[in-house]
């Protein structure tokens, strides 16, 4: 789970430029939450939550803060963070140099909160650093990463963008856990030569993709790929 054996609580850290600040009962409890976080246990992040919310740590504000984040990670659920934390979430990816496995995990999830532009910045740095790492998960962020630029890019217009993220998904190899993201990297795929040579077979290839997706059962998903062809071809 941990790529490069960076904590994700070094991450948080940086979101407090006082946190060099810190004393050993925060860090301690910092240590515990990191614990807690990593071992899935959310029943005791909200005991850790509950016992600074009841106390009067100087550092109170932040420790709630990074609890929180971290519940909404384990829950993939972030609507309960407020704007001004999401921004320092975002600024941090933002200029990360290196990412961990958790630092993309965070930026999969927070990636519809980002422009285009900023994207494509932090996108590339990710495909880049990890398009070539074996860890399953760490494969399906990485092309749940592409499909998420490829959509934007095709909303947009953008398709001088498009080139980098296919070749890159297409360096990855297929294996049956990543068999989904493979199979809509061909509807783009099909999209982007249809809109590059006008040959009504590539159009074919997106609606075989969304044929097949029907057939398993995502009948709503393939009826969304259907909707985007209609609106991008």
């Amino acid at each position: 789970m941990h790529a490069n054996k960076i904590s994700v609580i070094e991450f948080f850290e940086q979101l407090n430029p006082h946190d060099h600040l810190i004393s050993s009962e925060d860090r301690a409890l910092r240590l515990a939450a990191n614990k807690a976080y990593y071992n899935g246990k959310r029943a005791d992040l909200l005991k850790l939550y509950n016992q600074v919310a009841k106390g009067d740590s100087p550092n109170k504000e932040e420790h709630l803060m990074l609890l929180n984040i971290y519940i909404a990670i384990i829950d993939d659920d972030y609507s309960s963070i407020d704007a001004a934390t999401l921004e320092k979430m975002k600024n941090r990816i933002f200029v990360a140099d290196v990412f961990d496995a958790d630092t993309l995990k965070l930026y999969c999830n927070c990636i519809s909160f980002y422009n285009l532009d900023e994207n494509l910045v932090i996108s590339k740095r990710a495909v880049t650093q990890f398009k070539n790492n074996n860890s399953i998960s760490i494969q399906k962020n990485i092309l749940g990463i592409i499909i998420n630029i490829l959509i934007f890019c095709f909303k947009e217009k953008r398709y001088q963008e498009v080139d980098f993220y296919i070749n890159s998904a297409e360096e990855i190899a297929t294996i049956p856990e990543i068999y989904f993201y493979k199979t809509l990297l061909l509807f783009f795929k099909g999209l982007l030569q249809y809109k590059e040579k006008s040959e009504e077979h590539y159009l074919d290839q997106c609606h075989d993709v969304i044929r097949n997706i029907a057939l398993v059962g995502m009948t709503e998903y393939s009826n969304e790929l259907k909707d985007f062809l209609i609106e991008n071809k």
